[in-house]
């Protein structure tokens, strides 16, 4: 065994617990139904985080990623070494509160944005039906208005305010399928070595389908109280999944770039600091603190899972 893995593994992930995370469209219908009951379950259940604004166990979560972009440094979770590892992390905690709080225990799953940009229809898969997600906002305030979530009430946000608003969306499905398809997942696979790796995904198709979206997947700190932000993160952690299963020698464990956001020119004391395995990643305690040495193998110990 790997000497980085040995130092970090937590427990043993053997064969018959390891669970797959599937895309949308290979659940069956009561597979699918069965999670949005779930998710819808965690919209029910009360808050439980003790942060701002928050009124449901679902808006802990939304809360908790606004709250990581408003540390004393500002933002330490976007344009940094750790922003695949603390949204790994993040994407644990979410499956653990389904798994745990509402008893799911089917595949969590994930939207493919390749395969749909590839086609030419950004938006043809089924999850933006009336019978899942929903689609595209209307109005003149973009809400939402079809799908489990239709017309749904947000507290937290826009960005560090506090008000009521709708679940909003504002595709432009163009400048999405730019930004997902497989030319410019390419270009950032054409890269071998982390650091411009993350880089590369972060800003194209991470940032780009966030922004193409719209409406609240647009707003960088309080993005999460769209559901499907965690159909697209999920997404983003299974091309960094593949990418390091490319070269696991190399890879599984390779980490770097700086440690807080340094477009916020805000220098912390001691000058700017890199990722290592050894950064503690946080979540204002919702779930105990991990390392990002942890959570580098998705089948590590600490985590248990594959994607199909």
């Amino acid at each position: 065994m790997d000497v980085r893995r040995r130092e970090f593994q937590v427990s043993e992930c053997t064969e018959d617990r390891v669970t797959v995370r599937k895309e949308w469209r290979h659940l069956t219908e009561p597979q699918q139904q069965e999670f949005l009951d779930a998710l819808q379950c965690l919209m029910d259940k009360p808050a439980q985080s003790g942060l701002t604004a928050t009124t449901s166990r679902f808006s802990d979560l939304q809360a908790l990623h606004r709250g990581m972009t408003n540390t004393a440094y500002a933002d330490i979770i976007h344009h940094v070494g750790q922003f695949l590892p603390w949204h790994r992390y993040y994407m644990h905690i979410y499956e653990t509160l389904l798994r745990d709080e509402c008893g799911f225990t089917g595949s969590i799953p994930w939207w493919n944005e390749q395969l749909d940009a590839d086609s030419g229809n950004m938006w043809q898969s089924p999850m933006w039906g009336a019978d899942a997600f929903g689609g595209n906002g209307t109005g003149s305030d973009l809400c939402v208005t079809d799908g489990r979530f239709a017309n749904m009430t947000l507290h937290i946000g826009p960005e560090d305010e506090d008000t009521d608003y709708c679940l909003r969306r504002a595709w432009d499905g163009e400048s999405a399928i730019a930004n997902a398809n497989s030319t410019a997942l390419a270009m950032c696979n054409s890269y071998d070595t982390y650091s411009p790796w993350w880089d590369c995904v972060s800003n194209i198709p991470h940032k780009g389908v966030h922004t193409y979206i719209g409406g609240v997947m647009s707003d960088i700190k309080s993005s999460p109280g769209d559901p499907i932000f965690f159909m697209h993160h999920m997404y983003v952690d299974r091309i960094w999944w593949l990418w390091q299963n490319e070269d696991p020698v190399n890879r599984l464990y390779d980490i770097s770039g700086p440690t807080v956001n340094q477009t916020a020119n805000v220098e912390p004391a001691g000058g700017w600091q890199n990722a290592t395995l050894h950064y503690e990643l946080s979540s204002f305690e919702i779930m105990p603190n991990v390392t990002i040495g942890d959570i580098m193998d998705t089948k590590g110990g600490y985590l248990c899972y594959e994607y199909e």
